[in-house]
């Protein structure tokens, strides 16, 4: 029989539904160039399947020191972002450590606490502007917790200010900084201020191929801190849970930046035309998705033009997709006013 906190939980699920334009789970909306795809393959098709990948995923975790200013030993990269998730808070929290997380954010993050035996201290996010409330994070954290704040915000797609790590490090929490939709915001998320950036004790930074990168397929993920805080989690960490093709196609991605710098230009111009037709309703994003308020029953009225959102008690987020598609929900949202 299971633990009484996992018996209480409800799985991380996603109802599956078809839908010809997909909007819902904040994919980049472009795939990688075939050419991209051939040279990967090429780069793996004479490697020996049937070893292990390189146990420390060296030439990985080097390329990412080398592309964020950071040494190697100060970078962990595993299976998305998620599992180094799964992984710090199974290292920071134990039974009835107080974790700080505003409130609505991703889900899991709640999840994996609960795992863990914390305790969720909640931080409700303002329902008529979405912006991330530091002072109240503040206020909440101390030296014994942990604070968890996604910047862009998922789903509301609020930021922290320029000056909100070194603020949240000042309380002396451990801050887990979850900055998978960063490189949306111009750099803030990605570039926390002060002494030693995004890998210095006792913050701790999570990034993605899956968003800007467009890899979300390969499941990439990375985190910074200082090289003790990586040793202490490596001890959690699985050991090769990521494959040869995944850290090939990621290594391959860092010697293209223009694709990354391609899709986060894309996605900032479709995101401002598309925030500007959804007008009051939508609240101010950085990230590349938009929360808009909505009235009720407009997730199916969109589903049967063939367009899928993410619905929230009150409100609908749309990832910013192609034009096309963005055109399409547009029209469908006008026709539906």
């Amino acid at each position: 029989m299971s633990r009484a906190a996992i018996a209480a939980m409800t799985a991380y699920t996603l109802e599956l539904r078809d839908a010809a334009i997909k909007l819902n789970q904040n994919e980049g909306p472009d795939d990688l160039p075939r050419a991209f795809k051939e040279e990967l393959f090429r780069r793996v098709v004479n490697r020996s399947w049937n070893r292990y990948p390189d146990f420390e995923l060296t030439e990985l975790r080097s390329a990412l020191a080398r592309a964020n200013g950071l040494e190697p030993d100060q970078i962990l990269a595993g299976n998305g972002s998620n599992e180094l998730l799964a992984a710090t808070v199974a290292t920071f929290v134990g039974p009835g450590t107080p974790v700080v997380i505003p409130r609505p954010t991703f889900a899991l993050y709640e999840k994996l606490v609960a795992i863990a035996g914390g305790t969720v201290v909640p931080v409700d996010i303002d329902p008529a502007t979405g912006v991330l409330p530091l002072d109240a994070i503040v206020r909440a954290a101390g030296p014994a917790s942990v604070v968890i704040v996604c910047s862009p915000n998922n789903p509301t797609g609020g930021v922290l200010p320029p000056d909100g790590v070194d603020e949240l490090l000042a309380t002396g929490a451990t801050v887990l900084l979850d900055r998978a939709y960063g490189e949306f915001d111009g750099g803030r998320a990605t570039s926390p201020a002060g002494a030693g950036g995004i890998a210095r004790a006792p913050l701790i930074t999570f990034s993605t191929f899956s968003k800007a990168w467009g890899l979300a397929g390969l499941r990439v993920g990375w985190l910074a801190s200082a090289a003790e805080t990586c040793r202490e989690i490596r001890k959690v960490k699985l050991p090769y849970s990521l494959n040869i093709v995944s850290e090939a196609a990621a290594i391959l991605a860092l010697e293209n930046p223009w694709l990354r710098d391609r899709n986060v230009e894309r996605v900032r111009k479709e995101r401002a035309r598309v925030m500007d037709a959804l007008g009051d309703a939508a609240f101010p994003s950085q990230a590349n998705f938009i929360l808009f308020r909505a009235r009720a029953g407009l997730f199916d009225d969109l589903l049967a033009r063939g367009i899928l959102v993410r619905a929230y008690a009150g409100f609908l987020r749309v990832s910013i997709g192609l034009p096309e598609e963005n055109d399409a929900f547009l029209a469908a949202m006008k026709e539906l006013a």
